[in-house]
Formats: C-alpha cells, sequence, structure tokens
C-alpha cells in the first residue's frame, strides 16, 4: 500500500525576513497624539505665563457688595446729573480730558472731587490715574500723556456733597 502526500506539489509560503505591511500604523496613531499633546502644552504655557485676565482685584468682597452697587446706580439715576466726558487727542498719546457737570435742573455742580483712570483694557501695568482741577463753569479738565496708542476704558468718578456719579467710556488714542 502506497500513501500518497500532497505535501510534495505544494509551495510553502515564503519566509519574511523584514516588516509586515502596515506596521507603521500604530505610529501614525501615537504621533498624532504627541502632535495635540505638544500643541496643548504650548497653549497652557502661554495661557499660564501671559495677562491673567484679572480686572478686578477682591472681586468676591465687590461680589457681596452687590445690592449695594445696584441702590447706589438708582440713586446716580434719580439725581439725573448730566456730565459730558470728552477726550480730545493733541499729539500722538497725548490729549486733555475734560469733563462738565451739571446737575437735573442745569445747575453747574462746582465742589466735586473728580478723579479719571484711564485703564488698559488688554495689558496691565499702563493705568493713568488723574485728579482733575476745577477750571470755571462747571468744567474740569487737564492734560494727560499715555504710554501707548490704542483702545482704553476712561473710567470717571465724582464726589460731590449731594452724592457720588461713575462712568465708565471707552476711547482711542492714536
Amino acid at each position: 500500500m502506497t500513501m500518497s502526500t500532497d505535501a510534495g506539489n505544494r509551495r510553502l509560503p515564503p519566509r519574511r525576513t523584514g516588516r509586515q505591511p502596515g506596521w507603521y500604523i500604530p505610529w501614525i496613531f501615537v504621533a498624532g497624539f504627541a502632535v495635540v499633546i505638544a500643541v496643548n502644552a504650548v497653549m497652557v504655557h502661554y495661557a499660564v505665563s501671559s495677562w491673567t485676565g484679572v480686572q478686578t482685584e477682591q472681586h468676591f468682597i465687590k461680589g457681596i457688595k452687590y445690592n449695594q452697587d445696584l441702590a447706589g446706580a438708582r440713586a446716580q439715576a434719580e439725581r439725573g446729573w448730566k456730565v459730558e466726558t470728552e477726550f480730545t487727542g493733541t499729539e500722538p498719546q497725548k490729549g486733555v480730558v475734560a469733563l462738565t457737570l451739571h446737575d437735573k435742573y442745569g445747575n453747574l455742580l462746582k465742589d466735586a472731587k473728580v478723579k479719571v483712570t484711564f485703564i488698559r483694557p488688554t495689558s496691565e501695568g499702563h493705568d493713568v490715574a488723574l485728579d482733575l482741577p476745577y477750571l470755571g463753569e462747571g468744567r474740569f479738565g487737564a492734560p494727560v500723556a499715555l504710554p501707548m496708542p490704542g483702545l482704553w476704558d476712561l473710567r470717571v468718578a465724582i464726589e460731590h456733597a449731594t452724592g457720588d456719579y461713575q462712568d465708565e467710556k471707552r476711547i482711542t488714542v492714536k
């Protein structure tokens, strides 16, 4: 009896000595995640090391006093003062800030303490504060030099025997 085998007729697959096709595909995913992590690390670094974004100091205490602020805003509206705020640029980064104060009946407000603060909204450390002297006829004003051109928030704080006044206006300095 003879046994027949097909082993002699079959070809064996060639032996591979290198890498299999597609060996690099998992490494593409690893590289993609590494890029995402690197970009996130750069973004976190710039977010932490740049401007803090803190606009209000002691924000928690001011938040607690919010109802008092609302009552003050209502009282300010009831007083009906007419305050005209002007900033006139005279030279690059220089100008004159002037305020005209009238009560709701059109009377001049003379004996007021007027303070203006120029606040740079995009960076800290460049703020300029001025106490404006009385110039006559309900007008307060002074020249100002700002450290850089661009957008500024002009905050006005007025103290008077009949009440206080606050306002904020965005201006552009050339």
